[in-house]
């Protein structure tokens, strides 16, 4: 569905007249990165041509009324009595008007008409959402955002308000993401920059390949994964006579402070620490990789992520760890590791681009005979990179 449909859609809705703005937000892959932008540390990202769009027309009122494609009913929510969430696919609304509505003037509201693709497949479809609602939120009400403040506060959105310890990742790279580059994001300081890959870098895919298990993370181990991430930097930085802060994070722990204290540590929370501080290094050695154009060591980066998400992070159900196996062994991959913080969710693949199409039957037909189960859910996707987030007018998206 184009985003000629949608307008069409909200045309029958609210009636002709008036110009009609577009927002258009991508999905995100992260290839190293893993279970670290909470603690601080170094993330790398690409966004994907697979995302958000949303067809919206300014109202004179401080009211957003939206439509989803997929979902039934209207949602309507009044920005200056933001109330409540309600369990249903709303609370991404809410949870944006009432963190924009803590800081700005929402005098204006907005009609509107949305779909996204790959929705539960770990991508961050979430995140891509909230983006958007505060890209159109802030176009009707004259509210000039740099991407850095939007990514934070569509963060304090959802760790606020709909219960995600998350980081800054998933909106950092759907925010700053280039088609031709890696995006690396340092989110201590929030420092973004574009790696330009070297010539030798071949052509490839991107293969989002779906579990069938979808998953919300506020319910599941997540949250706790976050904590005790925390809790081992405190004690670390507690032996070492160091005083922490009141959220104390692994990027505050010199590494050679881990090398001598970690074996030290609870066994759980020494394996979250090893992932941390492996994942931190394999990221530095990715970048390296792909501004030498080999991908087949970025790949090969990117699968033991996915081994120490599993063996470090402890995260990956029986199905997702028996998809991440498959994946791995398939010809034509370079590597793969979950995506979606590895309960429920996808495996994410980079693949050459003549042997994306096989990879994908090859997975999904082992994988569902492994779990036939879970085969009428379990999908694939073959994405390419794309550019960031905008709002155009209608009209201006091809």
């Amino acid at each position: 569905m184009g985003f000629e449909i949608l307008e069409k859609q909200l045309r029958q809705r609210i009636g002709a007249g008036g110009e009609i703005s577009a927002v258009r937000v991508p999905l995100r892959a992260c290839p190293l990165g893993a279970h670290v932008d909470h603690q601080l540390g170094e993330v790398t990202g690409l966004a994907l041509n697979h995302g958000v769009d949303l067809r919206f027309k300014p109202r004179d009122t401080p009211t957003v009324t939206l439509e989803s494609v997929g979902f039934s009913g209207v949602i309507e929510v009044d920005l200056r009595r933001v109330g409540e969430p309600h369990g249903d696919w709303g609370d991404y609304l809410w949870a944006v008007a009432a963190e924009m509505g803590e800081i700005f003037d929402l005098h204006r509201g907005f009609d509107g008409v949305m779909k996204g693709d790959l929705a539960g497949m770990g991508v961050s479809s979430s995140a891509a959402i909230m983006v958007a609602y505060c890209l159109a939120l802030a176009e009707v009400n004259q509210i000039e955002l740099n991407r850095s403040k939007i990514a934070r506060l569509v963060q304090r959105a959802e760790n606020r308000h709909i219960g995600v310890a998350s980081g800054l990742l998933d909106q950092s790279v759907i925010l700053f993401a280039e088609a031709g580059s890696l995006t690396h994001i340092d989110c201590r300081d929030f420092s973004v920059s574009q790696i330009v890959a070297g010539e030798a870098l071949p052509d490839f895919r991107i293969v989002v390949a779906f579990s069938g298990m979808a998953r919300q993370l506020s319910n599941t181990d997540y949250n706790h994964r976050v904590g005790e991430c925390r809790e081992a930097a405190a004690t670390l930085l507690r032996r070492a006579g160091v005083e922490s802060g009141p959220k104390p994070v692994l990027s505050d722990v010199a590494p050679e402070l881990f090398e001598q204290e970690g074996r030290r540590l609870p066994e759980n929370l020494r394996r979250r620490a090893a992932h941390y501080f492996g994942e931190i290094a394999r990221v530095h050695d990715g970048v390296e990789a792909w501004r030498r154009g080999d991908l087949g060591a970025f790949g090969a980066l990117m699968t033991a992520s996915g081994e120490s998400s599993i063996i470090n992070y402890q995260c990956g159900t029986p199905p997702l760890v028996a998809l991440f196996e498959t994946v791995r062994d398939a010809p034509g991959v370079f590597g793969t590791r979950f995506s979606g913080a590895g309960f429920g969710g996808s495996c994410l693949a980079l693949v050459e681009a003549e042997a994306a199409d096989d990879v994908a039957e090859k997975i999904f037909r082992d994988y569902t005979a492994a779990f036939p189960d879970l085969a009428a859910h379990a999908r694939s996707a073959i994405c390419r990179p794309a550019g960031p987030a905008a709002v155009k007018n209608a009209g201006e998206f091809s």
